[in-house]
C-alpha cells in the first residue's frame, strides 16, 4: 500500500489528478449501492402496512359486534316464541278449535246444578262465521231464586273457555214449595277458533 503512495506521489501531475478522478468515481458509485440497495421496506411502505393493519382490525371488529348483536337477537327471538307459543295455547283453551257442544252442555248442567238452579231448557243453535271466529248461540230458561242465578252467572265467567251471558229476562217471583223463584231466559254465547285453510280446503273439494 505504501509503495502505491510513493508511485502515485511520484506520478506526473496530470495521473495524479487521474488517480484522484478514478478514486471519487469509485467511492460515489459505492455510495449510490450501499445506500440504494433495498436492504427492507421504506418507511413509507411500513406506514400503509400499518394503516392496512388498522383498516382489517376495525371491519373484524366491526364483524364481531354485528355478529354478537344478532347471536343477543336470536336469543330474544327464542324467548318471544315461547312466550307467543304460550299465549297461543291459552288463547287456543279460550277459543278452541272444536265446538265442543256436548261437553259445554254436560258443563252447564254441572254448574247450574251446584248454583241450586233447575234447567228447564237448554237448545244449541247453529254456529254463526264472525271470520276468523264463529259464535255458538246456546238459549236457556233456568228456574231458581236470584242469588242462584247470580251464582250461576258468576261459574260461567270463570271457564277457562270465553262464554258471554246476555238477553237476560225474569219472570214475576212466586213461591214454590215456600221459596221464592223466578224463571229467568237468557242466551248464552261461546266462540270457536276458524282454521280458515281448513274452510278454504272444505270449500275447496266440496267443488270438486
Amino acid at each position: 500500500m505504501e509503495q502505491l503512495i510513493e508511485r502515485i506521489a511520484k506520478a506526473p501531475l496530470g495521473l495524479k489528478v487521474g488517480v484522484v478522478a478514478a478514486a471519487l468515481a469509485l467511492v460515489t458509485a459505492l455510495s449510490y449501492f450501499v445506500f440504494s440497495l433495498p436492504y427492507g421496506p421504506s418507511v413509507s411502505e411500513i406506514e400503509v402496512r400499518i394503516k392496512r393493519s388498522e383498516v382489517e382490525q376495525a371491519r373484524l371488529e366491526r364483524d364481531f359486534t354485528e355478529k354478537q348483536a344478532i347471536a343477543n337477537d336470536l336469543n330474544r327471538f327464542r324467548k318471544e316464541k315461547e312466550l307467543l307459543e304460550q299465549r297461543l295455547t291459552e288463547a287456543l283453551s279460550e277459543l278452541p278449535e272444536e265446538k265442543n257442544v256436548d261437553e259445554l252442555l254436560q258443563l252447564f248442567q254441572d254448574r247450574a246444578q251446584k248454583a241450586g238452579l233447575e234447567i228447564s231448557t237448554i237448545t244449541p243453535e247453529p254456529e254463526k262465521s264472525e271470520g276468523f271466529y264463529a259464535r255458538i248461540p246456546i238459549p236457556m230458561t233456568v228456574t231458581g231464586n236470584f242469588h242462584e242465578i247470580a251464582t250461576f252467572f258468576d261459574s260461567l265467567g270463570r271457564l277457562q273457555r270465553i262464554v258471554n251471558v246476555s238477553d237476560i229476562s225474569m219472570s214475576a217471583p212466586k213461591d214454590v214449595g215456600g221459596k221464592l223463584v223466578v224463571d229467568s231466559k237468557f242466551l248464552v254465547t261461546t266462540f270457536m277458533f276458524v282454521n280458515q285453510s281448513k274452510t278454504a280446503g272444505a270449500r275447496k273439494g266440496a267443488g270438486q
